[in-house]
């Protein structure tokens, strides 16, 4: 294991920390979820199966509907959710990270077998005096053995530095702005925002006619702009959304009506709560982006917020829960 890891950190592809950011008793990495668009968090599954594989763990994606009779599960360690936790294999040689399972079942599990983790929420800052920082909005408990952070992009570092090379951010474009996702309040407000501005607005249906993640990507760059609209309770609440950073790693401006992500990005993103405002701040931009303002971002997103940090978050806190 540690002979695979050092073949990539020889090629320059990501740079971490070995020693605490290893769990030396696991031979392979376990999905144990829902499968590629059956379900919003199969993008989640999708990202995390992409980022162990690059770091060089065998690495396997089942749910409970697959023959997984022969299948050698020691030393693993497992990814779950708790809508597809079912027949999920239970062993005291296994590791398991915990996305809202309730099941009583992991209760049988020794105590640094398993962590939780949670999205962040400003929730998470209730109990000032259990929690630490681990990285900017990137927060622990470990007597609650509980991790709090935001998703992230699914592009690998070396991805986005390959669009980087080759997007314009001056080419002209059509007026559309493509939306993958489900229909809310809010969308209806960028829709209405978009005519106002006789901007056509397109929506695809993750659950009708899903898109592939190479589709997502040639979409949001076709994208005049790319907006990461979110809810009320979302904003309010501090919650983070993958969008933003999907959108900024393909090569985007990034735009949120959430002060909480305006933060992150330490205010170098369009931010406005309102969102006729908002797409009228984009369009401003639109006109006079230039490619260092893109580049800082994608940087940013590349160095902090890719899937391979947030393994390597989960890692070193699982090293910590004993």
């Amino acid at each position: 294991m540690k002979k695979k890891f050092s073949a990539l950190w020889i090629l320059g592809m990501f740079s971490m920390t070995l020693t605490a950011d290893m769990i030396t008793d696991i031979n392979k990495v376990i999905i144990w979820g829902h499968k590629l668009h059956s379900h919003t968090h199969s993008y989640i599954h999708y990202a995390f199966f992409k980022a162990f594989k690059h770091m060089g763990y065998d690495t396997y994606w089942f749910d409970q509907t697959d023959n997984v009779k022969n299948f050698d599960f020691s030393h693993s360690l497992f990814i779950t959710e708790g809508q597809a936790d079912k027949n999920i294999p239970l062993r005291e040689d296994c590791r398991y990270i915990l996305h809202n399972c309730t099941d009583p079942k992991y209760k049988k599990l020794p105590r640094k077998n398993s962590i939780i983790l949670q999205v962040y929420t400003h929730d998470a800052l209730k109990n000032h005096a259990e929690i630490h920082e681990m990285a900017p909005f990137v927060l622990y408990n470990v007597q609650d053995k509980t991790i709090y952070m935001p998703w992230a992009t699914d592009l690998l570092p070396h991805e986005i530095d390959a669009i980087k090379a080759t997007i314009n951010v001056k080419a002209k474009k059509e007026r559309v702005v493509y939306w993958i996702g489900t229909t809310t309040n809010e969308l209806n407000q960028l829709r209405q925002a978009c005519q106002k501005n006789k901007v056509q607005l397109l929506t695809i249906d993750p659950w009708t006619k899903p898109a592939s993640p190479e589709e997502n990507i040639k979409l949001i760059q076709k994208s005049l702009f790319a907006p990461a609209i979110q809810s009320q309770w979302q904003c309010e609440n501090g919650y983070i959304p993958c969008r933003i950073f999907k959108n900024i790693s393909y090569g985007q401006m990034g735009i949120t009506n959430s002060e909480t992500v305006y933060r992150l990005f330490n205010k170098k993103i369009i931010f406005n709560p309102d969102i006729q405002a908002l797409v009228s701040s984009a369009l401003e931009k639109v006109k006079t982006i230039d490619s260092h303002e893109i580049f800082e971002l994608m940087d940013f997103v590349r160095d902090n917020h890719t899937y391979l940090n947030r393994i390597k978050n989960l890692l070193k806190f699982m090293n910590m829960v004993n």
